[in-house]
């Protein structure tokens, strides 16, 4: 398993050490995996627009209503993928506030205020109602562990796009 997918799986909380022995038994393609979690970062970096529309009509959401999701480097040079909230755009440059204690970066802590590299993002996540939208990663993260699925598709949106938003 590559660097990058067994990372985002560790900072999902998807270890597959910590996996259920029917998870454990069943195999898992690799190639398969990392391959859609390739296409979910691609597709959410594609549809970026789609966010930072929604951001400049709502600008005063409620802080965890607009999500990012930034990979960041630790000193080894690996990746760790962390969701911030609290999105802003001022001047050209992007800043969000982290939304949990990173592992691998003693420096940066839940609740900081961070800048945010654009090339860095590699999901986003918005909420209309009761659903949210974006979300390219977890959908893939999901189907992984299926004994959560249900919980945690049960928050998304049926599609990772607004309907206004397909098709563009």
């Amino acid at each position: 398993m590559s660097r990058f997918f067994a990372a985002a799986l560790a900072a999902a909380g998807l270890a597959l050490a910590a996996a259920p022995a029917a998870l454990a038994q069943t195999p898992i393609d690799e190639a398969a995996q990392e391959k859609a979690w390739n296409e979910a970062v691609l597709a959410a970096r594609a549809s970026l627009p789609v966010f930072w529309g929604r951001l400049a009509e709502n600008p005063g959401g409620a802080p965890d209503d607009y999500s990012l999701k930034v990979v960041f480097r630790n000193a080894q040079g690996g990746p760790e993928d962390i969701w911030l909230g609290d999105i802003k755009r001022q001047d050209g440059h992007v800043f969000g506030r982290l939304s949990f204690d990173p592992e691998g970066l003693p420096n940066l802590h839940r609740m900081q205020i961070v800048p945010i590299p654009e090339d860095a993002i590699i999901d986003w996540s918005f909420k209309e109602g009761r659903k949210r939208y974006g979300q390219f990663t977890t959908r893939v993260l999901a189907r992984l562990r299926p004994d959560e699925a249900a919980k945690t598709m049960a928050t998304l949106s049926d599609n990772p796009l607004p309907a206004d938003a397909r098709g563009k």
